[in-house]
């Protein structure tokens, strides 16, 4: 029984090994690489997921400069699987993240990135036309991003990253139809080893367990000060035009209207912002709603998410407290 529990364990060895191989990740610069050539059939292909937030903006991006584009949907752990750290999905990206743009076989990465590249391929849509709207633009894109790696120290710089933090409830919703043995691939795989220990401690303790990790609702707390900030500062830019930058519509916008959708998929929008609360940004959403890119959103929304946001919903009616917990404000009922 002896050796063949060692003949199991040197097996089980040797084939992680042999796969870490070819799992090898590594962080990859934004941009298209016009160095690296990929498989592709049509002119555009987009690897992208349903949750991902930087999936959300890239097709907004595509949809409203009507550019079509081949789908590859890659699942991400809250969606399914681990698939970011397969084989197949690594030779698209090392990095393991989401998403990727193909362009005549030549990868473009960062989705901050790789709607400007678009904007440009499309001569020049999406940004403005006023030169002295352009760094306007750029600072509210900036913004609203976020980057893979940002530290939380971000927080107050970066809308975006407050968002990374709100959505902390939902990722622990979605972890109730992940099941474990999903999990452990990340642990074994993935680059960035917090984000996967990250979900096991949330798949664990439920969303019900989340206002006692004190250091989440540190953060959690600073989050919802930092994107309030945020917002009135969207506010006051908004008194200009209908969009951030005055009358025309940019990347700028595009690039908060994912935002405001994530604050819906994780319940917290009513928290933020309403017809009396912040007016503007309230108008603003009702106005993105009804651009064409706002379909790169309405048409891709997936049915585990979709049940994720219900059981937050119904947990955080039947515990009015929890969260008040994670923002340390009056939050509506």
């Amino acid at each position: 029984m002896t050796w063949l529990l060692s003949a199991l364990a040197l097996g089980a060895l040797a084939w992680f090994l042999w796969e870490k191989r070819q799992r090898r990740t590594y962080a990859m610069p934004g941009g298209i690489h016009r160095d690296i050539c990929l498989p592709y059939e049509q002119e555009y292909e987009l690897y992208h997921n349903g949750l991902s937030l930087c999936s959300k903006k890239v097709r907004v991006c595509l949809k409203e400069l009507g550019i079509p584009f081949a789908e590859h949907h890659i699942d991400l752990i809250e969606t399914g699987s681990y698939e970011v750290v397969s084989r197949h999905y690594l030779k698209v990206n090392p990095a393991g993240i989401l998403p990727c743009l193909v362009h005549n076989g030549h990868p473009v990465y960062e989705s901050h990135d790789i709607i400007t590249y678009c904007a440009e391929q499309a001569g020049g849509s999406l940004i403005p036309r006023d030169p002295e709207q352009l760094p306007v633009m750029e600072r509210w894109k900036d913004v609203a991003s976020i980057k893979e790696e940002e530290s939380l120290d971000g927080l107050e710089r970066s809308a975006g990253l407050c968002t990374a933090v709100l959505t902390v409830p939902l990722f622990a919703s979605a972890m109730v139809e992940i099941p474990y043995h999903k999990l452990v691939e990340g642990l074994l795989f993935h680059r960035l080893k917090a984000r996967p220990l990250m979900f096991f401690l949330f798949k664990l303790r439920g969303i019900g367990g989340l206002p006692r990790l004190a250091p989440l609702v540190k953060q959690s707390r600073r989050a919802h000060r930092a994107m309030s900030a945020h917002l009135d500062a969207l506010e006051a830019q908004l008194e200009g035009g209908e969009w951030i930058c005055g009358d025309e519509y940019t990347l700028a916008d595009i690039s908060w209207m994912v935002i405001f959708e994530r604050m819906v998929e994780a319940d917290w929008l009513a928290t933020f912002t309403g017809p009396e609360l912040r007016p503007g940004v309230w108008a603003y959403w009702q106005r993105l709603q009804q651009r064409p890119g706002f379909a790169g959103i309405s048409e891709y929304r997936l049915p585990i998410v979709t049940r994720a946001t219900a059981r937050l919903v119904e947990f955080k009616r039947e515990h009015r407290d929890f969260a008040r917990q994670l923002a340390a404000v009056e939050v509506a009922a």
